[in-house]
């Protein structure tokens, strides 16, 4: 491996470590946010989102024209700023526009960082992605404990946007291609025809996780009345959730469970949990808390299982072209489904926030058995 290689490798490594840093930081300080500037801050999620979506359709037209490398850097420059002024924001207009700068970052490393994790492994990409995605959880799982410590000295927080910066310092320092960039291929639209039903159960799942992940600090804080540094910590149980439901379902996996024997039971059973978390939250708080943390368990495997069951239905070549139309669907859902819950309870913790959320679980588990009787395209599931 040469020293360029390995420079590149530990950039997209800090690159991912700052999405842990930058999917928690939000959410987590935003209970601190919301006493210093006595405003609801609710609404910088589904702009987190939004900016999300922005990154990722800015993504496609930037790689065909640039290397991954370029958005990489981009992106991290964008959530290193953005951080500082979330951490130092005074209003709720330039937090929640902060918020949804941080969301624009974000897509763009996301987005480049799977084109250039594939050149960077050593053999199969799924290997160097796992590794990512495993950077990511434990960051973002840290990440709160920071801001629980560091919540009565928020402007201090800026310092987490270090993370993000290393990757710029990184990567400006490797050499730059010694010959043209591969294009990656084209986001087909077209293609989501034939996965309908996996398109419009990604939007719906990911708006149902971000629910949990945007407000996971806000909703303990709100049911138990509890300080808002203490809060915090509502994310880094989230993240740790997140892992734990991952790594299981990897588990069962090796097992050779079939993933869609694991997402139709993990959601079904998801589903009846957070209806109860609906009816329990007014009179026992504490008893909806437990029924949403084995939420987050349960349904933590169900993006890679939902994206991974609809790009088995395709060839190599058309996967690749429609991963991108397919991520940009679930940050559709990650804008959508938190404001539409907004705009009916009002508020993040109320009872018809979970029972909204039931409902889409059960959408989400009707859509993937529909999925599951059309044949595949190819034989290339495992």
């Amino acid at each position: 491996m040469t020293d360029d290689t390995r420079r590149a490798r530990a950039g997209l490594f800090t690159a991912f470590a700052g999405l842990g840093v930058t999917a928690a930081f939000v959410p987590a300080i935003l209970p601190s946010a919301e006493r210093a500037m006595t405003a609801d801050l609710s609404a910088a999620v589904p702009a987190l989102f939004a900016g999300l979506l922005v990154g990722v359709l800015a993504s496609g037209p930037l790689l065909t024209r640039q290397p991954p490398r370029t958005a990489l850097m981009l992106g991290s420059a964008l959530q290193a700023a953005a951080v500082v002024v979330v951490a130092l924001s005074e209003t709720p207009a330039v937090f929640i526009v902060a918020a949804a700068i941080t969301g624009v970052g974000f897509g763009l490393v996301e987005a480049s960082g799977s084109v250039a994790a594939k050149p960077l492994a050593t053999g199969s990409a799924t290997g160097l992605l796992s590794a990512l995605l495993g950077t990511v959880a434990v960051c973002a799982a840290v990440t709160p404990l920071l801001v629980a410590v560091g919540s009565p000295a928020r402007a201090l927080l800026g310092i987490l946007a270090i993370v993000p910066l290393l990757t710029v310092a990184i990567l400006a320092g490797a050499a730059a291609p010694s010959a043209r960039a591969e294009v990656p291929a084209q986001r087909d639209v077209r293609g989501l025809l034939v996965l309908l039903p996996f398109a419009v159960a990604l939007p719906l799942y990911v708006g149902v996780e971000t629910v949990l992940s945007g407000w996971s600090a806000v909703i303990p804080e709100r049911i138990l009345a509890v300080d808002p540094g203490l809060a915090a910590l509502g994310t880094s149980a989230f993240w740790t959730l997140m892992a734990i439901g991952r790594f299981g379902a990897a588990g069962l996996r090796r097992l050779s469970v079939s993933p869609i024997v694991i997402l139709a039971g993990a959601t079904s059973v998801a589903a009846l949990l957070m209806a109860a978390a609906g009816m329990l939250v007014d009179s026992a708080p504490v008893g909806a808390l437990v029924a949403l943390a084995a939420v987050v368990v349960l349904l933590a495997p169900s993006y890679g299982l939902i994206l991974g069951l609809a790009l088995d239905r395709l060839d190599p070549a058309r996967s690749a072209a429609v991963t991108g139309a397919l991520v940009a669907c679930g940050a559709v859902g990650g804008t959508f489904v938190p404001t539409l819950i907004l705009l009916i309870g009002r508020d993040p913790a109320s009872s018809t926030t979970f029972l909204v959320s039931a409902a889409l679980c059960a959408l989400v588990l009707a859509l993937v058995l529909v999925a599951a009787r059309s044949p595949q395209r190819t034989s290339t599931a495992n």
